[in-house]
């Protein structure tokens, strides 16, 4: 396992969007100091977005400005080797949900559809002008599908690494005093986020009108983690019913890629950080000329 991957494997619960994948911590530690408040046409700094100061920060030049959404008790570090790449051919930006990061401490409840509005609220007062290609792990692909349909002028493209579609389908698998550690652990994650109103915000993702023609490329994990309590065809049974959910995704646009990702875990940034950066830049190649997604370019990279 790489360093990256050792670092990223402490997000708390990589798979909580599934139920599915027990880690130790919260977030990546990053320096020491706290950034200064920001000035529009940000590239690193707090922004209010009405009595929250969120970190944001970007990489690169260019349109349409890319945007990447962490999962469930992550900060914008998660995607650090991925936005420097990115960078290269357009802005990138990263992000501090509240309680992670840099950010202030979340509000509670928090719910999914308010963190899309902080979002908005965010490139609003950084002066990130869109439009925007918005990139969302696990949760974060709920919180961008809910940004985009309360702003679809804004967005011309989606890619969703191994996102969440609903929380609660796998908690048949999950033994009954797991499922109890599981809901209890949630508050502590610092996101102002419980069972309750994650599965609500996934509901209301899920009820959302599609991306119509927009470019959208889905990423997918082949490998289910290990849990201790997990026999192998627990977890077998975890991963199909995961898979079963992602097939919905690309039902979104008709003009979409999925890609099952071989030999990766939940997450994909980090075992395939090639694959998520061609797929990103894939979707604004496609937003810039106008074609359609080349689906071959992705899973050559796929073997």
């Amino acid at each position: 396992m790489s360093e990256e991957r050792r670092a990223g494997a402490k997000a708390c619960w990589c798979g909580l969007l599934a139920l599915l994948v027990l880690l130790s911590g919260c977030h990546a530690v990053g320096p020491i100091a706290r950034p200064k408040k920001a000035q529009p046409g940000i590239t690193d700094g707090l922004i209010d977005v009405g009595g929250l100061s969120l970190h944001v920060h970007c990489l690169g030049q260019g349109s349409p400005i890319v945007i990447l959404e962490a999962g469930l008790g992550n900060d914008g570090s998660v995607w650090k080797g991925v936005q420097r790449e990115v960078a290269r051919s357009t802005r990138a930006c990263v992000y501090d949900r509240a309680g992670t990061g840099y950010s202030d401490p979340a509000p509670t409840p928090h719910p999914n559809r308010q963190m899309a509005r902080e979002l908005y609220q965010l490139v609003t007062h950084a002066g990130l002008t869109g439009p925007y290609v918005l990139v969302g792990h696990s949760m974060g692909g709920v919180n961008v599908r809910l940004f985009e349909a309360e702003h679809p002028e804004l967005v011309v493209g989606v890619v969703l690494v191994d996102a969440t579609v609903d929380p609660l389908r796998s908690r048949s698998v999950l033994p009954e005093d797991e499922l109890k550690k599981f809901k209890e652990m949630l508050p502590a994650v610092g996101e102002g986020v419980d069972l309750e109103s994650f599965a609500s915000g996934a509901a209301e993702a899920r009820a959302a009108k599609g991306l119509g023609s927009k470019p959208l490329v889905v990423l997918t994990r082949s490998v289910e983690d290990e849990q201790p309590w997990a026999s192998p065809e627990q977890r077998a049974e975890l991963l199909r019913i995961w898979q079963e959910q992602q097939v919905e995704l690309p039902k979104l646009s008709s003009n979409a890629v999925q890609v099952v990702v071989r030999n990766s875990h939940h997450y994909i940034q980090l075992d395939a950080p090639r694959l998520v950066v061609a797929s990103i830049a894939e979707v604004v190649n496609a937003v810039r000329s106008g074609a359609r997604l080349n689906e071959a370019a992705l899973t050559s990279l796929n073997r």
